[in-house]
């Protein structure tokens, strides 16, 4: 493939709409590609100069609300996969930040590398992985990180973190807090069991892949694609950035006062004394399955999905995400809150 065009050639009054999966209309001042050392370094010194900058993935986490973004956005395009070698336990891999999530879980699958498959289908790229520390059906990024790589923007050098330093937690990471700004992931390391151990605790995942016959990590992969398929909307027909609101962690005295008035309360371990409970559970029990405000709504198969119909504007999502989370904290005194980075520069 033709290497994409350096971040010192700009882009000027760049459209955003095709470079953010919900494609609110929105244009940024400027639009430049991260794609080697020198480009990092350029980050750097725009950054040190004060400039407003905006770091953009693929899109799938961020969500533009504003038409007007009065920034330059710098998208990271640094691509490349590399196999590390093998220790006996797990197989090492190193993959760039701007390679596609979904294509990279493929490709180790399909090279014979399992542990990543119950995370396929989520949309974004590599470097976005490790902020959200994504994760699906049993299965989260951490489980299978062994280092962060990063650009200090600071020291204008490299650095890896470890999985300790990384503070991983349920949608969260110190990219997310002490990190945040400061630091461009530009490669994640990823150690995948040479013994591969299937994760099949979640929903229905057990049986679709006992359809498909032979349990491996392909038929697995192939499971997840199914089921995701079915209950997501593909963001190039219907505008979304997957799952919006993240599943809601509460101490366990709470969901057992919230058992006694809803028996039929889904809910899941979430470590010593606390469980997690399903958004989209909460969400489609205040009735707003396919709730429409305008020009966005509430997904009709999937209440944990927020969708652009077609001409959605950002006031209106706003509008629909405080409607949705009051409702929720009304009726089961839980606050929900958004998974993506809404954009309001």
């Amino acid at each position: 493939r033709p290497p994409p065009m350096s971040a010192l050639t700009a882009t000027h009054s760049v459209d955003l709409q095709p470079l953010h999966t919900f494609g609110l209309p929105a244009r940024a001042l400027e639009l430049r590609l991260l794609v080697n050392t020198a480009d990092l370094l350029a980050f750097a010194r725009a950054r040190q100069e004060g400039q407003t900058f905006l770091l953009l993935g693929e899109g799938s986490n961020t969500v533009f609300v504003n038409a007007q973004v009065d920034a330059t956005v710098w998208k990271v395009a640094l691509k490349g996969r590399q196999y590390l070698g093998c220790d006996g336990i797990h197989h090492h891999l190193r993959v760039r930040a701007g390679e596609n999530w979904h294509q990279t879980v493929e490709w180790t699958v399909a090279m014979g590398w399992g542990g990543l498959e119950n995370l396929a289908l989520i949309p974004g790229c590599v470097g976005a992985s490790p902020v959200q520390n994504i994760g699906a059906y049993g299965v989260e990024l951490k489980d299978r990180v062994s280092a962060v790589h990063v650009f200090d923007l600071d020291a204008q050098s490299e650095r890896a973190f470890t999985v300790d330093e990384c503070e991983f937690a349920y949608r969260d990471s110190i990219f997310k807090h002490a990190a945040q700004g400061r630091y461009v992931i530009t490669a994640v390391d990823f150690a995948l069991p040479v013994h591969w151990q299937p994760v099949l605790g979640y929903g229905d995942v057990a049986q679709r892949v006992a359809e498909l016959g032979e349990l491996t990590p392909m038929n697995l992969l192939k499971a997840v694609c199914a089921i995701r398929t079915e209950k997501l909307p593909d963001p190039a027909v219907l505008g979304n950035s997957g799952s919006f609101f993240k599943n809601p962690i509460v101490d366990t005295a709470q969901v057992k006062c919230l058992i006694d008035q809803f028996p039929n309360l889904v809910h899941y371990p979430a470590g010593p004394g606390m469980e997690k409970l399903a958004a989209g559970w909460l969400i489609d029990q205040c009735g707003l399955k396919g709730h429409v405000l305008g020009g966005v709504g509430v997904y009709s198969k999937q209440a944990l999905i927020l969708v652009n119909l077609g001409q959605g504007q950002g006031s209106e999502l706003l509008q629909l995400v405080q409607h949705v989370q009051s409702s929720v904290q009304r009726k089961y005194g839980v606050l929900i809150e958004p998974e993506p980075n809404l954009i309001q520069t």
